[in-house]
C-alpha cells in the first residue's frame, strides 16, 4: 500500500518548455523542482502506546500538495481519510509498505498524537505520478513526478508486532553435556553405540532447534567406530570424552558436517544440532 488511494503510477518524466516556430531549434529547459527539507512538527502529543517497527498502526491523515507560498506549505489536497469518515488501512511499519516518509514519520507517535510532516518528493512518491483522482464526488489534485508534500497524521491505534530475535549460528563445534556418564569414557578406536535425534539449526527458535530431521530414538540404536572417518567430523571431534550414559548436545556448523552438499533432508551449509545418548564404548 504506497497510499491510501490507489495510486496511478505514470512513466517518470522531465517537465520541459520548448519554443517552436520559424523553423528554430532550441535546447529543452527541464523543470526543477525545489524540494523542501523533511521536518515534523508535533501538534498533539499522545498518550498511548508509541509506535515502532513491525507495529500494526491505524492511522487518519489529509495529503496535500507542497506550497510554498502558503503559511502552512498546505496546497491543494491529494487524499484524505478524513474525509471518507474511517481510518486508512491498518498496515505494518517499517517494513516498506508505504512511503518512506511514512514510515519516518508514524515511528514513534504515540496513540491519540497528531504530527504534521513536509515530505521532500524522495520521501514521497518521488518520480511515480497519480492522476486526480474522484472519491465519494471530492475531488482530490493530481501529483506530479517529483512533487514534495504535506501530510497530517493521527495515530489511532497500535498493535505492537513481535520482532524475533534470531541466534547467528556458531562457526566452531560446540558441546554441552546433559546428563553426565558414569560408564567407559569414548575415545577413538573405540566402538560407540549410541541414540541421536538430528535438528536443523533455527536461531529464531528459543531452543534453536528447527525442523526434525532423522532419530533413532524407539528405533535401533547406531553403532560405529570413533575418530576413523565413518561418521561427520563434528562426531569423529565432539564425541570424545563423553561417559556412557551420558546425553551431550552437539552444534555443528557445515565446515564439520556435510558442507556444501545437501544429504537428503538437509540442506547445503546448514548447522546442525545433535541431542546424543551414549549407550555403550567397546
Amino acid at each position: 500500500m504506497k497510499s491510501m488511494f490507489q495510486i496511478v503510477v505514470a512513466a517518470a518524466f522531465a517537465a520541459a518548455l520548448t519554443a517552436c516556430g520559424g523553423g528554430s531549434n532550441k535546447t529543452p529547459t527541464t523543470v526543477v523542482i525545489v524540494q523542501p527539507a523533511y521536518k515534523v512538527t508535533d501538534t498533539v502529543v499522545g498518550t498511548g502506546t508509541v509506535a515502532a517497527t513491525g507495529d500494526l498502526v491505524t492511522i487518519n491523515l489529509v495529503g496535500y500538495l507542497y506550497d510554498a507560498s502558503k503559511a502552512d506549505f498546505k496546497g491543494a489536497k491529494v487524499e484524505s481519510s478524513v474525509d471518507t469518515g474511517k481510518p486508512a488501512a491498518p498496515f505494518t511499519l517499517g517494513v516498506g509498505n508505504v512511503v518512506t516518509g511514512w514510515d519516518q514519520t508514524i515511528t514513534g507517535m504515540k496513540i491519540g498524537g497528531k504530527r504534521t510532516a513536509i515530505l521532500p518528493a524522495n520521501l514521497a512518491f518521488g518520480p511515480n505520478a497519480r492522476t486526480e483522482v474522484k472519491v465519494n464526488g471530492i475531488t482530490y489534485a493530481a501529483i506530479p513526478a517529483n512533487t514534495p508534500l504535506v501530510y497530517d497524521f493521527e495515530l489511532v491505534d497500535v498493535t505492537k508486532g513481535i520482532i524475533p530475535v534470531v541466534v547467528p549460528p556458531p562457526t566452531t563445534l560446540t558441546s554441552v553435556d546433559v546428563v553426565v556418564g558414569s560408564g567407559t569414557a569414548a575415545a577413538s578406536g573405540k566402538t560407540l553405540t549410541v541414540n541421536y535425534t538430528l535438528y536443523l539449526y533455527d536461531g529464531s527458535k528459543p531452543n534453536l532447534r528447527g525442523n526434525l530431521i532423522d532419530t533413532t530414538v524407539g528405533k535401533t540404536p547406531f553403532e560405529f567406530p570413533l575418530g576413523v572417518g565413518k561418521v561427520i567430523a563434528g562426531w569423529d571431534q565432539g564425541l570424545v570424552g563423553m561417559l556412557a550414559g551420558g546425553t551431550r548436545t552437539l552444534t555443528i556448523p557445515p565446515s564439520l558436517g556435510y558442507g556444501s552438499v545437501a544429504q537428503g533432508n538437509i540442506p547445503a551449509n546448514s548447522t546442525l544440532i545433535f541431542d546424543v545418548q551414549l549407550v555403550t564404548v567397546k
